[in-house]
This record gives structure tokens, C-alpha cells and sequence, in this order.
């Protein structure tokens, strides 16, 4: 009787310390077996462990974006990819088969990848592929195969931009030298588009590129009276749409909105040289032989600077110059470099000086800073060189009038106003300039223009 009351005091104990406890069972907890015999000593407390969550990592390119690069396994993952360009297809892939991705476009965000982190690392990829289909431009049929791989070569030696297609081709006399130069509209760039204008002179083996990046995108139109037309549009559509044509002038091409100038009989050269000379020459004439000479050559040095850049270009470049005090001093020069033949040809056949060597005392030694104009006898060339001064001189075409072999250039001439109006009077000749000049007036000016004549 004592044993069966101890026993059922023992178990009522054992039940009283188990409520106590106050254990909720887990229906889905798994017990090991070791607990099952009684061998309480070696449960342990895992509690910790559901504190310490894992973590996995999301590995991304170049370019895209996203806010955490650590998830938990289920977590919904959402990745940004904006870095668009045009005429390109976007494919998104990670490096796991078990990882599903959905992709959207948002206006603003761009793409939009979203997926379910899996118990792993996951690495999310880009892959581009330009959609162009490349087509022969527009008159590519007009142009001779010789003409059109030079073109090409031309461009690809110095386009760095992705995607550089050719739209339209056409043959024009650009460079006015008697023979047709390629002519070719290409869009260029990848997300940052451009539209350029490439002329390619044949003869020379020179190519031109009008390019305005940001600011301006020009196309070519067609051929009117045997000038290139070509369209400038405004690449932030803030202004209208202009057309007009490229001209080259001191070895730049430039775009020109006038078109009506070139429709004069005269070729733009022959415009802008007699300009220089409305610009910079006294007045006076070239009857008697003399007129380039007879002047203060500050006014000559100037002008032939400017005329000689027109048909030798300028070269960019830092030069060392030494004053009369000693002082030496680097600056950015402009140098424009011609044969001596070349220019005594120039100074005798145009401007009609009986002996050029009549200039050559006037000629520098040496490079002084501001203009020069001295000759090298070490390769036989005369050297035009000025400092980076700029030139605040511009002139205006306002009419043009012939009589016979004879032509009246009206020019306005500006600074920062109108400053004189000039009449050059210049005649065909048989040169390799096409004119030569006969005289200079002037039939109008401000009040006060001493400083620029």
C-alpha cells in the first residue's frame, strides 16, 4: 500500500513540474530519437539559430541598378537597367536555370527586372545587340565604287562612336576645284545619336566633317543648281530647321545659310578673298603695279594671312616666341604654311604686283607673337603665323554686279558694329585662282574707325 501511494505521489510531482514548464508542443517538429529514451542531458537549445538569418547575394553588370544586394530566399528582387540606346535590343539572363526572370519597360526606370531570390547567389547579365539592318544609302548607286571605299576608310580612321551608318551619298563639287567630292550624311553614336555631314575631296585626299554634337544635326537635302543643300536642325528643337550648304574655307567646312551667295557666278573661295581685301586693304588700285607694296604692310601681312588660309588651311599648334626683352613665352598660334612660288604666283597673277620681291623686305624674320609673315629658306616656304589673338573682323556680301569680265563686290564690314562698306572690284583672268583683283573703295563708314584702319 505504502509503495502505491508513493508511486502515485511521485507521478502527481512529475506532473505538477511538467505543467510548470509550460511546454507547447510543435506538431511539425521533428524529435530526435535520443530524447524519446529519456536521455534529457543532451537536448541542446537552438533558439539562436532562428535569429541568425541567411542572407544571399545579388551580383549585377555594369549599369544596373537596384536598392539591397542582399535578400532572403523568396524575397522578390526588383533590378533597374536605364542605360538605353536607340535602335538596340536588350536580353537580361542570370547564371542559374532555377532563377525566372520577368522583365517590364517603365518610362522612367527603364527595364525593370523582377525574380524570387533562391537559396543561392544569383549574377544578372545584359546582353546587346544592335537592331540596324544595314541598307546601301540613298544614291549609292551614283557614286564610283573607288569614290565610296574612300569615303568609308575616311570615316572609320576617325569615328570612335558605336554605330556609324551612312544614309545618303551624293557627288558635289564641295571644294570648288572642277571635280565632284563625295558627299555623305551618317548618323552616328549609341543612346546620344548625331547626324553629320562628311565630304571626302577625291583629288586631294582630304576629307571635311560637319559635325556639331549636341548642338546642331545636319542631313544632306539634295543638289539645286548644282549646289549641295543641306538641312541644320537644332538638336533641341528650340529653333527652326535651316537650309542652306558647306562651304570649305581656310581648310574648314562651314555651314552656310545663304545660299543665294553662291548663286553670283562666283565660287565662295573667290568671295572670301576679295572680303579679306575689303577687310584689311586701303583703298587704291592695282594699275600701277604697285598697290601692295605702297601700303604700310601691317594691312598686307593680315590680309595675306587670311587669303592664304583659304587655300592652304591652318594648322593648330603651341609656339615659342622670344620678345626684344628677352622674355620667352609658349603660346597657341595659328600657321599657315604655302611654297614661295606659290606665293609670289599669288601676289603677281592676283594682285597684279610687278615684283613680288618688292614684299620681301617687308617679311619677318621670325614668329613675333601677334601676325607674321617671314619666309623659311631652309624648305623654300613662306610661313603665316598668328597668335591666338582672335579676329573680331566679319564681313557681309550684300551685292554683287558685273559687266563684262568685271565684277563689283559690295561687302559690309563688321566689329562689333557695322564699321565701312567697301566696293572690290576685281575681272576673270587666266590663273589658277580664276580673277585678280583690279581695286579697292570705300563708299561708306562709321565715324570713328581709326583703330581698324
Amino acid at each position: 500500500m505504502r509503495k502505491i501511494i508513493s508511486l502515485i505521489m511521485i507521478s502527481l510531482m512529475l506532473m505538477i513540474a511538467g505543467c510548470g514548464n509550460n511546454v507547447t508542443v510543435d506538431p511539425d517538429h521533428v524529435t530526435d530519437d535520443s530524447v524519446v529514451d529519456g536521455s534529457s542531458d543532451i537536448i541542446e537549445d537552438h533558439s539562436d539559430e532562428h535569429d541568425d538569418e541567411i542572407l544571399y547575394q545579388l551580383i549585377v553588370d555594369e549599369g544596373f541598378e537596384t536598392d539591397e544586394v542582399s535578400y532572403s530566399v523568396g524575397d522578390k528582387v526588383n533590378v533597374y537597367y536605364n542605360i538605353i540606346a536607340s535602335d538596340t535590343d536588350y536580353s537580361f539572363y542570370a547564371d542559374s536555370e532555377d532563377v525566372e526572370l520577368d522583365v517590364t519597360y517603365d518610362e522612367e526606370k527603364g527595364y525593370v527586372i523582377t525574380f524570387k531570390m533562391p537559396a543561392h547567389d544569383v549574377s544578372l547579365y545584359v546582353n546587346t545587340v544592335n537592331s540596324i539592318e544595314y541598307n546601301e544609302p540613298n544614291g549609292f548607286d551614283e557614286v564610283p565604287e573607288d569614290a565610296w571605299n574612300a569615303l568609308l576608310k575616311y570615316v572609320g580612321s576617325r569615328t570612335q562612336l558605336m554605330a556609324t551608318i551612312p544614309v545618303s551619298v551624293c557627288m558635289a563639287d564641295v571644294t570648288e576645284d572642277g571635280h565632284d567630292d563625295v558627299c555623305a550624311t551618317f548618323i552616328t553614336g549609341s543612346g546620344f545619336v548625331t547626324s553629320m555631314i562628311v565630304i571626302y575631296d577625291t583629288e586631294k585626299k582630304r576629307g571635311y566633317t560637319l559635325s556639331h554634337r549636341g548642338t546642331y544635326d545636319y542631313e544632306i537635302e539634295g543638289i539645286e543648281d548644282g549646289i549641295l543643300l543641306v538641312k541644320r536642325m537644332d538638336y533641341g528643337h528650340k529653333e527652326e530647321d535651316v537650309t542652306g550648304t558647306i562651304v570649305i574655307s581656310s581648310g574648314w567646312p562651314i555651314f552656310l545659310e545663304d545660299i543665294d551667295i553662291l548663286k553670283k557666278g562666283l565660287p565662295y573661295k573667290a568671295i572670301t578673298m576679295f572680303a579679306y581685301c575689303a577687310e584689311e586693304l586701303l583703298p587704291g588700285d592695282t594699275s600701277s603695279g604697285n598697290y601692295l607694296s605702297s601700303m604700310d604692310f601691317q594691312y598686307v601681312r593680315q590680309m595675306m594671312w587670311k587669303v592664304c588660309g583659304i587655300f592652304y588651311g591652318g594648322e593648330m599648334y603651341e609656339q615659342e616666341v622670344t620678345y626684344e626683352d628677352g622674355k620667352i613665352e609658349t603660346l597657341p598660334t595659328t600657321l599657315v604654311r604655302m611654297p614661295y612660288d606659290e606665293w609670289v604666283y599669288l601676289i603677281e597673277e592676283v594682285f597684279m604686283e610687278k615684283d613680288a620681291g618688292d614684299l620681301l623686305a617687308n617679311l619677318d624674320d621670325s614668329f613675333h607673337g601677334e601676325i607674321s609673315v617671314y619666309y623659311s629658306s631652309d624648305d623654300d616656304y613662306i610661313y603665316l603665323q598668328q597668335g591666338m589673338i582672335g579676329d573680331i573682323v566679319e564681313w557681309e556680301l550684300t551685292d554683287v554686279s558685273k559687266d563684262g569680265t568685271r565684277y563689283v563686290l559690295t561687302y559690309d564690314i563688321f566689329g562689333f558694329e557695322w564699321l565701312w562698306t567697301a566696293e572690290v572690284t576685281i575681272e576673270e583672268a587666266d590663273n589658277t585662282y580664276g580673277y585678280r583683283l583690279i581695286g579697292v573703295e570705300i563708299v561708306d563708314e562709321a565715324e570713328d574707325v581709326d583703330w581698324a584702319r
